[in-house]
């Protein structure tokens, strides 16, 4: 399920130790390092044979997970609000606290590099920023539109994407625009005057197989401002009892609906072939956050 977690974080490096930011080169992470099982008992022992598995089933499961969604049928994960629909609890508004605080993190990492001469042709601006996989808009709300001066919201349930403009109120919807589309067929516009400062990308990667996760990231990356542009991915990680080094893949015949969780190595694995870096992450209880850039 879509949760965030609340609890103190740890810093990574490109490669996932601790330590400075970027201090040492990315490794490559291999295929057969990806390992996982899903809930109608399938092991996976590579990347590659979760992937060919993903492909054989992928339009009945995305078939499965638009039904889920679907707003007009009070689509989601239900309760009482907009946001308990996006992400399954309460903890919408403390997600917001968590969120607003990792990029204003990256901001004074970017003003420290500035002080101290490194890279300073590559500070941060705020003036646009897509949201995309926004579903109602909850992360415009609680954290883009106070940093940002416009948002692009991406969603594909157009349902969501109209119920997004009551959501956000008037005022908020002005400084806004709606793009209902899914994110793997985003029309990755490399006019200039299209690109933007950051791109928001959180609990939206668990409903795409690996190969249109990969797709979706590369169009992303593709209307970021070259050098400055940011790329923030937050993702559930598997946590509890259950093996961190290893993936959980929910699907419509056990769950209801398509769904994995990711390991941190996999996630990496797909940023190394849509080729971004990790230039910062931070490690929560249920969840991993990033901030990518453009290897070129």
């Amino acid at each position: 399920s879509s949760k965030q977690s609340s609890k103190k974080i740890r810093f990574a490096t490109a490669t996932g130790a601790a330590g400075s930011i970027g201090a040492t080169k990315p490794r490559i992470i291999r295929d057969d390092s990806i390992k996982g099982c899903d809930d109608v008992g399938n092991f996976y022992n590579t990347q590659t044979e979760l992937a060919q598995y993903q492909e054989e089933n992928r339009d009945q499961w995305y078939a499965s997970n638009n039904e889920w969604w679907r707003h007009d049928g009070g689509g989601g994960y239900g309760g009482h609000t907009d946001e308990e629909a996006m992400i399954g609890d309460q903890g919408g508004e403390a997600d917001g606290v968590e969120g607003l605080a990792f990029l204003d993190s990256l901001l004074v990492e970017s003003s420290s590099q500035n002080k101290n001469n490194i890279n300073t042709n590559k500070k941060l601006k705020f003036v646009r920023a897509i949201d995309a996989g926004a579903g109602v808009g909850r992360v415009t709300k609680l954290i883009l539109l106070k940093r940002y001066d416009t948002v692009q919201l991406v969603e594909a349930d157009a349902g969501w994407s109209k119920r997004s403009k009551t959501y956000l109120g008037r005022k908020r919807a002005t400084r806004c625009t709606f793009t209902c589309a899914r994110l793997e067929d985003f029309d990755n516009d490399s006019n200039d005057s299209n690109k933007v400062d950051l791109i928001w990308l959180q609990w939206t990667l668990q409903y795409l197989t690996d190969a249109d996760a990969v797709e979706t990231l590369q169009n992303l990356a593709a209307r970021m401002v070259l050098r400055t542009g940011i790329l923030v991915v937050k993702e559930n990680r598997p946590y509890g009892g259950a093996r961190q080094d290893r993936f959980q893949m929910e699907t419509p015949e056990g769950s209801g609906r398509y769904d994995i969780t990711r390991s941190d190595e996999h996630h990496r694995l797909l940023f190394q072939r849509a080729g971004l870096t990790v230039n910062h992450a931070e490690e929560g209880v249920e969840t991993h956050s990033y901030a990518l850039g453009c290897t070129v």
